[in-house]
């Protein structure tokens, strides 16, 4: 069967044959070459977590519980016949048709370590070649664009090439933790306030790193979560797909039990080979006076040292004058957070008209 027949044949409204051809551009769906995505992603310089595939499966399925109809089209690119990239894609075509990756802004391609400037530059023209023309395909009158932490000085050519082509851009700022230093030294440069709150919390509870499937403790914490939400915040097969990365080395649990085997907080962290992010946590309301975080924390910086993971990205770091202006409690969230971090690197978001 040819490639462009299974496509149509899973229901999407375009032929990516014809659509690759006039962007000159050379890939195959993830789906009918998964092994090569594998081996392009071990092979990239700086493998971020958005684009490990534990994360794409897991925010499709998330889009796909609002009742979207949203399309898995991450490509392996090519070159001279052999994989040298991977791009996370995704298109909703309900109310408005939007492109995206991971059901969220695109993502540029993460290449092979290796390819030569001028091969970049190329398959980077035909990978923008090919979002002009399904954003003209499908009237998409503006598509955004957000560069994730690469673990590289200055700004990325896809920005540049963005650019030059009337995108805009928009910054914003994300906290990260530098692994290499010992976990004695990055302690240290914890905030001096939570030093002896994280010593605390590894005396109040008990504290444990799940790394395997244990439908019991997976339960546990995704019935914590849900009374600490008031309710159901999304559906059972998003938590399968966050048991499974667990299973599959790609995430990981650090809990908290206190002295009668309660579980009373705990962070979901999802992971590369290079990477770190804390994704989901859940503690209990009325310990907030607790140092719960602070010792969830603490325990996910040792374990991501033991795994040889090199950055850590905790999250937003949102200011009072960011457009637009984040909530009292995410200024919060984000102090609290700060408190942990060694670095704070800039976000940038692109945007381009339908006219550029």
């Amino acid at each position: 069967m040819a490639e462009s027949e299974h496509i149509l044949g899973t229901g999407l409204p375009f032929d990516l044959d014809t659509t690759l051809a006039a962007a000159n551009l050379k890939a195959r769906l993830y789906l009918e070459d998964r092994d090569s995505w594998r081996s392009a992603a071990d092979r990239a310089e700086y493998l971020p977590v958005a684009y490990s595939r534990a994360m794409t499966d897991y925010q499709l399925a998330y889009w796909r519980d609002s009742a979207q109809e949203i399309f898995d089209l991450s490509l392996v690119l090519y070159q001279d016949k052999h994989p040298c990239g991977i791009w996370p894609l995704s298109l909703s075509v309900a109310a408005s048709a939007r492109i995206g990756s991971n059901g969220d802004a695109l993502l540029p391609p993460l290449f092979v370590a290796g390819l030569t400037a001028n091969v970049r530059k190329k398959l980077l023209q035909s990978c923008l070649d090919f979002v002009d023309t399904l954003v003209r395909k499908f009237d998409i009158g503006q598509w955004q664009s957000v560069d994730a932490f690469a673990n590289l000085p200055g700004i990325s050519e896809w920005q540049h090439l963005a650019l030059c082509r009337g995108a805009s851009v928009n910054c914003s700022h994300e906290l990260f933790i530098d692994l290499q230093p010992s976990v004695t030294e990055i302690k240290s440069g914890f905030r001096k306030s939570y030093r002896p709150l994280v010593s605390l919390g590894t005396k109040l509870w008990q504290i444990s790193v799940l790394n395997s499937r244990d439908d019991n403790v997976w339960s546990e914490f995704k019935n914590l979560h849900r009374e600490v939400a008031g309710k159901v915040t999304r559906s059972d097969d998003s938590w399968r797909l966050q048991h499974e990365a667990i299973a599959s080395g790609d995430a990981f649990l650090v809990y908290l039990r206190d002295a009668a085997q309660r579980m009373v907080g705990g962070g979901f962290f999802q992971v590369t080979r290079d990477e770190g992010v804390y994704a989901v946590a859940a503690y209990d309301r009325a310990l907030f006076d607790k140092p719960l975080g602070h010792a969830v924390q603490y325990r996910a910086v040792e374990e991501m040292k033991n795994r040889g993971i090199r950055w850590y990205k905790i999250g937003a770091r949102p200011y009072p004058g960011d457009q637009p202006p984040p909530s009292a409690k995410e200024l919060r969230i984000a102090e609290f957070k700060q408190g942990f971090a060694s670095h704070i690197f800039p976000c940038y978001r692109l945007t381009s008209s339908l006219c550029h």
